[in-house]
């Protein structure tokens, strides 16, 4: 009988230990998710890449010394299987040790909040022009009527993910082109991304930006170009996301990623602690700590997480008990919610989240949401603005109306039409805020604009134009307007001085006419006054034969 030749058993573990290293690579170059023991993508790709040199190995010995002779080495074929039996338990005590319930403190200080004066942080109306007032959704509407000045355009679609940005003092959304397959962008990666589309939501027009130099390492190239395969390679062990297209002053493009950080226990607290800024042309990338980032930069801290860390810190202000359900909630807010609208298969959808509005300022683009308590009524106790380049929180106590209700009565004044109001902005307006915001037809056309009292939602205004708008709500609520917005009012959309006129009512009558009531009124000489019922709730006591005195502003007669 022919004896089994052995060989050594150093030879099938350094063979298992090479083949699972080629395993291990080709997976890491497949899914490039960090090196880092905070990440939680790490432990689950190690347990993978253990129990592959388990098999491997258990399997290369086992052929190597003969199916007896292997029962000798089962403390080295069993050893490799121990690892991933105690990382699996250990990867839960890791996410137990980033808990609230443990950590309350920590997360109740895992922001630092500003208070300030609302009137320094919000825009006056004599800004009024460089308030962005677009979501993205109108934005891409847009964008893609643009695509004709596109060369070649059958290779690359405009990115859905537009970002809005502070170029030289004014707002603009900005979204690249990418590719459309793999075919496409083999065909076209020479040449690379050729432009990118702007928008400015402040005029609602879009351009197309051709650059001399086409971008290759993008999110929507492949294989080394692929721009998240390429910053792993330069950065292994960093935990990055958020990558987005940005351009500079200039309208240069670059890459720009949010580098994240665990601050509590090993998985917990995840914070942005820098920025890898990328140039797609060249793939040179360049990692900056939060306050070492580029002043042309806007979007580092995005806007989810800013909510995210806010409604943590606040839930815990008090302990983690105090938070739950079962606590008294002393102190807690959170970040207002909203619904929001989409459609499928015909039918409209309504869903309740986490929204937020945006205002350009000093530079830079903040952030803005309503904070209201945890018992999420429909009152905000105040409003946060965040720095999206800073992470700097501010924190202005206004006791007012939230912002879905605010929505909720600007459709209501346009109800005949089926608009839908955007989330909207801040304004101050003769030191009275207000929400600013667009209202939409179903495609996602912005027909009009509204404006509503913050501390009563019942003061609403509609118009065509931002600067119609800002005016007739000046108007209505008596407030002094900077002369720049009037002069930028159509002619026939301007106000009048009131003339204040008195009378005896002959006839009276009351007319819906597109969803509001009118209050008609004849005199014996023949005028017919007209009021807004709402507006002069006053007149329902009113009858023939009482004489009246009020003023009539653009033929509108109000009740004095």
């Amino acid at each position: 009988m022919k004896k089994f030749k052995q060989t050594p058993v150093w030879q099938p573990v350094v063979i298992g230990l090479v083949i699972s290293t080629v395993i291990t690579l080709i997976f890491d170059y497949l899914l490039p998710t960090p090196w880092n023991f905070r990440s939680e993508g790490t432990w689950i790709k190690l347990f993978f890449v253990v129990m592959i040199y388990a098999f491997i190995n258990a399997f290369a010995v086992a052929i190597s010394q003969g199916k007896y002779e292997a029962r000798r080495y089962e403390k080295l074929v069993n050893l490799p299987f121990v690892l991933p039996i105690i990382m699996v338990p250990a990867f839960f005590i890791c996410i137990l040790t980033g808990a609230e319930i443990f950590n309350a403190k920590n997360y109740a200080n895992i922001i630092q909040v500003e208070q300030v004066e609302s009137g320094d942080a919000i825009l006056s109306e004599k800004d009024a022009e460089s308030i962005a007032l677009m979501d993205t959704a109108s934005a891409k509407q847009l964008g893609d009527r643009e695509i004709g000045a596109i060369e070649n355009f059958s290779a690359f679609n405009v990115s859905d993910d537009y970002i809005q940005l502070n170029i030289k003092e004014d707002a603009v959304k900005v979204a690249p082109l990418e590719y459309i397959g793999l075919f496409k962008w083999m065909s076209n990666r020479g040449e690379g991304v050729t432009g990118y589309v702007s928008v400015s939501p402040t005029t609602m027009t879009a351009d197309y930006v051709e650059l001399e130099k086409g971008m290759k390492y993008i999110p929507s190239a492949y294989f080394h170009e692929d721009l998240n395969r390429h910053l792993h390679y330069q950065f292994p062990t960093l935990i990055y996301g958020n990558i987005h297209f940005e351009i500079d002053e200039e309208g240069n493009p670059y890459y720009v990623s949010s580098v994240f950080d665990k601050t509590i226990g090993v998985f917990g607290g995840e914070i942005v602690v820098g920025a890898i800024i990328t140039d797609p042309v060249t793939g040179n990338s360049e990692y900056y700590d939060v306050a070492d980032i580029p002043q042309w930069v806007d979007y580092v801290f995005p806007g989810d997480l800013i909510c995210e860390l806010y409604n943590v810190a606040y839930k815990n202000i008090n302990g983690f008990w105090n938070g739950t359900s079962f606590g008294a909630n002393t102190g807690c807010m959170q970040t207002t919610t909203t619904d929001s609208y989409y459609e499928e298969d015909g039918e409209v959808y309504i869903e309740a989240g986490t929204d937020y509005g945006y205002i350009a300022k000093d530079g830079d683009i903040y952030v803005y949401t309503g904070v209201t308590s945890m018992a999420a009524d429909s009152s905000n106790l105040g409003f946060i603005m965040v720095n999206e380049r800073t992470g700097q929180y501010k924190y202005f106590a206004v006791s007012s109306a939230n912002e879905q209700s605010a929505m909720n009565a600007a459709q209501g004044e346009v109800q005949q039409y089926g608009y839908l109001a955007s989330f909207p902005t801040l304004i101050n307006v003769d030191n009275e805020l207000a929400y600013i915001g667009v209202l939409k037809d179903r495609s996602g056309l912005v027909k009009m604009y509204y404006m509503v009292n913050v501390k009563d939602y019942g003061k609403v205004v509609v118009a065509d134009s931002r600067e119609a708008c800002v005016t007739k709500y000046a108007e209505k609520l008596g407030l002094d307007l900077n002369e720049d917005i009037i002069g930028n009012v159509p002619e026939d959309e301007k106000p009048v001085e009131s003339t204040p006129v008195e009378f005896t009512i002959e006839v009276l009558q009351y007319v819906d006419v597109d969803g509001n009531t009118y209050v008609y009124m004849g005199t014996s000489d023949g005028s017919v006054y007209k009021a807004l019922f709402k507006d002069n709730e006053q007149l329902l006591f009113a009858k023939a034969g009482d004489t009246i005195k009020g003023s009539v502003t653009n033929g509108i007669f109000t009740l004095e």
